[in-house]
């Protein structure tokens, strides 16, 4: 009877340690849309300078059933907290589903989920910026080149005319990115014809394309170029190259390019005179908001405890988007170095 007492004191002792393993190994698993996006590859880097738990970091390769498979199974190894980068934001839900089971907390970050999916879960935050934002950053970018560059008035009509190559246009970011930069150059007295608004899928080869196609049916009428995202404008400028224009001047020969994200290569292409503009949410400045909040939630405190950001709704910390254009080019390239 002693021997059966001491054997159950060992076996409840060593569940109880099990247990307290399980939940205090301060482990972080960290799931990225993909590697390969430039973007998200500076951001993996900043993640791995500022979190100092244990990280686990999974590549989904651009499938979210690939993501979902991940999250389970680092749900399977009892991470503290779970920090999403969704493939498929129209499947946060599905996610939150997974992880409110385990009672697990959970970070969205740089793809912003639905605001009523937010809702459905008391362990779930979001830090990154808006669709709606990048929009008007966008917006702001045009009306402000507008108002200081009446030489790219061609026909001198005192209207913007342009086209948009956008993403899918069945995404949400697709269409806020679009409606909010048309709200905010509307906001601002400026009129706009758009020539044509186009899906090029958010890709640079498509985005060539139909550059091509819109060269050949609007050619000199083009004012603006305006794109949903780099990407895009990286494709639109190759086509224009190909045809001698915005080489080595932003007075001869050129049709300014506006993008949406700040990519490596578009900030050189703004340095060589290729690009415009594009507007730049801080991977850097993103990580901080991650590794700050992870660490406070995992260790009990509140999410904000000890750090000088704000929440928006209780659930939000927006990372605002930086216009960046041949004056402060060379400050945006620091943050990538």
């Amino acid at each position: 009877m002693k021997k059966f007492f001491i054997l159950l004191f060992i076996l409840l002792l060593s569940s109880s340690l099990i247990l307290y393993t399980q939940k205090k190994n301060n482990s972080i698993g960290v799931a990225l849309y993909r590697y390969d996006d430039n973007y998200m590859k500076y951001l993996k880097q900043y993640i791995e300078k500022n979190i100092k738990s244990s990280l686990l970091i999974v590549d989904s390769y651009n499938s979210q059933s690939t993501q979902n498979a991940q999250i389970e199974m680092l749900l399977k190894k009892n991470v503290n907290l779970l920090a999403v980068n969704l493939v498929d934001k129209s499947q946060a839900q599905k996610v939150i589903d997974k992880v409110s089971i385990k009672n697990t907390p959970i970070v969205f970050f740089n793809r912003e989920p639905n605001p009523e999916v937010m809702n459905t879960y008391d362990k779930v935050w979001y830090i990154g910026g808006t669709s709606d934002e990048a929009g008007m950053a966008q917006g702001r970018v045009i009306a402000e080149s507008w108002k200081n560059r009446l030489n790219w008035d061609k026909n001198q009509d005192g209207k913007i005319q342009a086209v948009i190559i956008k993403g899918d246009i069945n995404d949400p970011d697709t269409i806020k990115r679009t409606e909010y930069m048309k709200k905010y150059i509307s906001s601002n007295n400026i009129r706009m014809d758009i020539l044509s608004e186009v899906s090029a899928m958010g890709k640079k080869d498509n985005a060539s394309k139909v550059m091509e196609n819109l060269i050949a049916k609007y050619g000199e009428k083009i004012e603006y170029i305006i794109c949903n995202n780099d990407y895009m404008a990286l494709g639109a400028l190759e086509t224009l190259r190909k045809l001698g224009l915005n080489k080595n001047s932003r007075m001869l020969n050129y049709i300014p390019i506006i993008g949406i994200d700040g990519i490596p290569e578009c900030l050189e292409e703004i340095k060589n005179y290729g690009i415009f503009a594009t507007v730049l949410q801080n991977p850097a400045i993103q990580a901080e908001v991650l590794s700050s909040i992870s660490s406070n939630i995992i260790n009990g405190k509140s999410p904000l405890d000890g750090t000088h950001f704000n929440f928006y709704n209780n659930k939000y910390v927006i990372i605002p988007y930086i216009p960046v254009t041949l004056s402060n080019i060379e400050r945006a390239i620091k943050i990538y170095e």
